[in-house]
């Protein structure tokens, strides 16, 4: 259950499948299962099939096949009742057709509709071809099926049981180590003596990062999968001996992950770009001690919550002591830093840079927050009675939108469409099976109907991905077909013997996502060939059929290629295009901020509403009256529903980017050139992803900042107002809310504007099918000038963002020379030395105006690579030699 190691997992998964195997083998040819079926072999394919990496997905895909299967076969067996059978040629092309639509239309999951859609094929095609058929074949072939998805359920839960919920704690708790090594080395990085030593250590976290990321990917996934688990009680079970340190749910602790990554990707982000000046080296030297204990500190409490070796709570609560211990005691050396640099400038009349300033607050506000969640996670929390639970799970069914009988109804168009392509489809590959002079000379050409069947994507490119890996698994499987009949003849035990090494080898591949489909076909094509040629006997030489297998499955691949692209092509750059792209269609963020539906936003529309969000949590966090601040008294309900927004903002917007990332994939299969000037950029494409996360995460870090100072401005003694008088009014709210208006409104135009051009740039196909018109939007010069006016602009923001934020340093200096001339120490000077809270407040401020600045930068960067890629794709500018 805790197997955490790669080729453990694989292993263990492998061996299920094997095992599933052989007990459905055992089932179909080792009882009296045998003599009754006709397509006995279906039932080791079903067990090899059905069976997923985690119980839940095992679960949730039999559900699914199984709620298909069972309508599907009461409907077919009233058509054969009613005379539908041999040599009806027309009427079972009629119905196949009419039945294919109905499953398209219905089923919205791939894997269900492919494996109804060949019951559908088989059905048709074997009542048209043989004589005296039993009225209860379509029953016989549910059967087989349900018996084959029954199997591996067991095996799924009995043998070596990987439960989504388990694998998820798994995934959570490889991520907590290496998040912590990541910010360690960020730590060691930023303690370096130079710039180069910083870069080989930023190196190691940049490995890291993509490990981390690569172990989330899959997370919410896992998270739809748990649906069928007991995940709560699993969790008990799994979490027994550590619910005392930190007891979250799964949602709860993908939010916590996702969020410590933000800060943690932030605090690499500011060491990559840190000056190593005097100014650094003077604060690198006052801080050394202290951030090492406290990097130790944190390490001691994540590796408790790791660990096998789980210590009491009191244990747990004193190394928790000892880890805020250390940062106020970092904090207190930071400030004597600080005022330290500020002495030094005031004496030698030397300045100090915007840069250096407010990258150092940035660095010490993020290690601030990473332990101040670590701490709110582990906080002890109050179990919930069972009433309790059920009031919440009442509350949350509530808040679900139902659709109306209107929307039930209402055709989807997309939907129609995609189900009318997979109709003419199956009725071309019909056209083997129907007519008899085809079907002689394909043995009945069933093979080219079922790779039709099982070859059919949501796009052109993920379509071509699974002709591609169906191709190669085909080749490989009825390679060791024939291997396996010239070894054993037509014995089934030894049949069997040969199969299980070659399915535990393609098993353990299955779980390789660059293997995946293409080891599920070469791991079941073996079984089908041998096993189904077996009651032939020497009638069907295992060559031919081999042979044949692998002659129809090419014909079919050759069809389903042309038809994928001719009929209603949805293509993965359209998806991706729209994934980056789509509109709101709700109310704008700023009328009523948790109220907006941005699940049906792509990234750049929800980088935007993000940006929005800036502000309009500024405004339900403050109210501005002329100059000065008032905090609003709110409940403790407001802020949760803030911070419950904002995470579900990055749930969100990490499956769209690992959406992009796989769109990316199928994308580079299409016939792109079609309508692009140059080939697809998948480089640039890749970059725009990476890009796009760097302006959430410095988002992310705006919306984090603003919640930190309006928790600590809710105090009597209001520290703002004593900071607003320390930097002389020109440092805190009332400049920092006109920045973030400004700011947010110039990216706000620039995002609308970058979203335009993949709007303009969707292929003709999409444009005819969405818009009725097959022409495209004509590119004009003055489109080019927009972006590069937008781009001049930004570059323009970052100079004045920066020549604002010397001038408060500036001011701050002055104010402080002031103050000593009339006598004043500048420990006295300063409102933070004494306050905690003005201190925090301080900092925060100080990382906005640094989070603010590298927002635009990060917007700068995204808005030349958008520019790149419109001129890529739309003018002849770049042609390769």
């Amino acid at each position: 259950m805790c197997a955490t190691s790669t080729f453990i997992r694989r292993l263990q998964y492998t061996l299920r499948i094997t095992l599933s195997f052989l007990i459905g083998g055992f089932i179909t040819y080792g009882t009296p299962l045998n003599d009754q079926l006709t397509t006995q072999y279906l039932i080791p394919v079903m067990c090899i099939l059905a069976i997923q990496e985690t119980f839940g997905m095992t679960l949730l895909a039999s559900y699914q096949m199984i709620t298909a299967l069972i309508p599907l076969s009461i409907f077919l067996y009233i058509i054969q009742k009613l005379g539908v059978g041999y040599g009806d040629y027309l009427a079972a092309e009629l119905l196949l057709l009419v039945s294919s639509f109905a499953l398209s239309y219905k089923c919205t999951q791939i894997q269900p509709r492919k494996i109804a859609l060949l019951i559908s094929s088989i059905f048709f095609a074997t009542i048209v071809n043989q004589q005296n058929l039993p009225s209860t074949f379509i029953f016989t072939l549910l059967e087989e099926f349900v018996i084959g998805i029954s199997v591996s359920l067991l095996v799924s839960l009995l043998v070596f049981p990987l439960f989504a919920t388990i694998d998820i704690e798994n995934r959570m708790n490889y991520c907590l180590k290496n998040l912590q090594r990541m910010e360690s080395i960020v730590i060691q990085a930023f303690l370096c003596e130079d710039q180069m030593s910083a870069q080989v250590s930023l190196a190691r976290s940049s490995t890291l990062e993509q490990m981390i990321r690569v172990a989330m990917n899959l997370i919410h996934t896992r998270l739809n999968e748990t649906q069928m688990e007991p995940s709560r009680l699993l969790q008990r079970i799994f979490n027994r001996r550590r619910r005392h340190l930190m007891d979250l749910t799964l949602q709860e602790q993908e939010h916590f992950v996702s969020s410590w990554m933000f800060h943690v990707c932030s605090l690499q982000l500011m060491v990559k770009q840190c000056r190593f000046n005097e100014y650094h080296n003077h604060f690198k030297q006052e801080l050394q001690v202290d951030l090492a204990h406290l990097d130790s500190c944190q390490c001691s409490m994540v590796s408790d919550l790791t660990s096998s070796t789980v210590p009491t709570r009191e244990q747990f609560d004193d190394h928790l002591g000892q880890l805020q211990q250390a940062l106020k005691t970092l904090r207190q050396t930071s400030i004597e830093a600080r005022l330290s640099q500020v002495e030094h400038s005031l004496q030698s009349a030397t300045k100090i840079h915007s840069d250096d300033h407010l990258s150092h607050a940035f660095f010490l506000f993020q290690l601030a927050t990473i332990i101040r969640l670590l701490t709110q996670v582990t906080n002890y929390r109050e179990k919930q009675s069972f009433l309790q639970t059920m009031q919440d799970v009442r509350k949350k069914k509530q808040k679900t939108k139902h659709r109306s009988i209107l929307q039930v109804l209402k055709p989807q168009w997309p939907r129609i469409a995609s189900a009318l392509k997979s109709t003419i489809i199956i009725g071309v590959g019909s056209i083997f099976v129907m007519v008899p002079r085809l079907a002689d000379i394909f043995e009945n050409g069933q093979w080219i109907l079922i790779a039709l069947c099982m070859t059919q994507g949501d796009t052109v490119g993920g379509a071509l991905t699974t002709m591609k890996r169906r191709l190669i698994g085909t080749l490989l499987g009825a390679m060791w077909a024939y291997i396996t009949y010239l070894s054993v003849g037509d014995h089934i035990y030894n049949t069997f013997g040969m199969l299980v090494p070659w399915i535990l080898v393609f098993g353990y591949l299955k779980s390789a996502p660059e293997w995946n489909y293409a080891a599920v076909v070469a791991s079941f094509t073996p079984v089908l060939i041998n096993l189904g040629r077996i009651p032939y006997g020497p009638s069907l030489p295992a060559g031919n059929y081999a042979l044949l297998r692998i002659e129809e499955n090419l014909v079919g691949i050759a069809i389903a290629t042309v038809l994928t692209i001719l009929i209603f092509p949805v293509f993965a750059i359209d998806v991706l295009k729209k994934n980056i792209e789509s509109e709101v269609y709700s109310h704008s963020i700023t009328h009523h901020l948790l109220t907006v539906d941005f699940f049906s936003l792509g990234t750049l529309q929800l980088c935007r509403q993000s940006i929005n969000g800036m502000q309009a949590i500024y405004d339900q966090l403050f109210q501005n009256e002329q100059f000065d601040v008032t905090v609003v008294d709110m409940e403790k309900t407001a802020d949760q529903e803030i911070k419950s927004f904002v995470d579900a903002q990055r749930s969100r917007f990490h499956q769209l980017i690992s959406s992009q990332r796989m769109l990316l994939e199928f994308s580079a299969l299409e016939p792109t050139l079609w309508w692009f000037q140059n080939a697809f950029p998948t480089v640039r494409y890749e970059m725009l992803a990476s890009q796009q996360t760097d302006i959430f995460r410095m988002l992310h870090n705006v919306d984090a900042i603003l919640m930190r100072i309006h928790e600590c401005s809710k105090d009597e003694t209001n520290p703002i107002k004593d900071l607003q008088m320390y930097g002389n009014g020109g440092v805190l709210p009332s400049a920092l809310h006109n920045e973030l208006t400004t700011l947010s409104r110039q990216l706000s135009e620039c995002v609308n504007l970058w979203a335009s051009y993949f709007t303009l740039t969707q292929t003709r196909c999409y444009r005819l099918a969405r818009e009725c018109s097959f022409s495209r939007t004509s590119l004009l010069e003055s489109d080019l000038l927009k972006h590069e006016q937008c781009l001049i602009e930004l570059h323009q923001t970052i100079h004045r963002l920066q020549t604002e934020h010397q001038g408060t340093v500036d001011r701050l200096l002055n104010y402080c020379l002031d103050r000593i001339t009339q006598g004043d120490t500048i420990g006295r000077i300063v409102p933070y030395v004494d306050n905690e809270r003005a201190y925090v407040i301080f900092l925060g401020i100080a990382a906005m105006h640094y989070s603010t600045t590298e927002l635009a930068r990060a917007a700068l960067a995204l808005g030349t690579n958008i520019h790149t890629i419109f001129e890529l794709e739309t003018t002849k500018l770049y042609r390769s030699f």
